[in-house]
């Protein structure tokens, strides 16, 4: 079965007080160790979905020219619905029949290694869905089959895939990711990556 795969990056970092997917983090931009991790799997489309800084995302430049044939920064004009309608817009973005790995922008943790641990667990059982498990929770990291495709597109407001997954958490496979827990909202938390020593 075919994988896509969907990166959330529409937010308006709030609580950063800027585009935090933009914050310079070992030499590139945050959203890029994403975005790293990402390419390194057998993926059909990437598709970031930007909104409140979708055109400084555009002037940053940070898809790889060698990625231009499968990554695709797509607006999402009404992304002040939240997350949810985020992820509901993004799933419509791709082929009904493909799979589709959800990842957010701000988890630059994440590492290669991770995403083809979820994805060979996949691969063994791909009529269910994958998730991250962290901190006592489920979340993204996450594959979810293509006929969860209608529970996505369903989400809204602040009810992202998370709410998924919980309604499903007794069919699910969930693969240990500590990386998950530690996502980027504020300066401090972007300090605090900049001391972390992670390959």
């Amino acid at each position: 079965m075919k994988l896509d795969c969907l990166i959330l990056a529409a937010g308006n970092s709030t609580r950063f007080g800027r585009c935090k997917l933009l914050a310079e983090w070992r030499g590139q931009p945050l959203i890029a160790a994403t975005l790293d991790a990402a390419s390194t799997l057998e993926i059909e489309h990437i598709k970031i979905i930007a909104g409140a800084y979708y055109q400084e995302l555009v002037a940053a430049k940070f898809i790889p020219k060698e990625l231009n044939s499968r990554v695709e920064l797509v607006e999402f004009s009404d992304w002040r619905m939240g997350m949810g309608h985020s992820l509901a817009f993004g799933i419509e973005q791709f082929a009904t029949e493909n799979a589709v790995l959800i990842l957010l922008g701000d988890q630059p943790l994440i590492s290669a290694q991770d995403l083809q641990n979820l994805r060979c667990v996949w691969n063994n059982s791909a009529e269910k869905i994958v998730c991250a498990s962290f901190g006592n929770t489920l979340g993204v990291p996450a594959i979810f089959p293509p006929q969860f495709k209608t529970e996505l597109r369903a989400c809204g407001g602040d009810r992202g895939a998370k709410s998924v997954l919980l309604r499903h958490s007794q069919i699910l496979i969930s693969v240990p990711m500590p990386h998950a827990e530690f996502d980027v909202d504020t300066p401090e938390d972007l300090d605090i990556l900049s001391q972390k020593n992670v390959v």
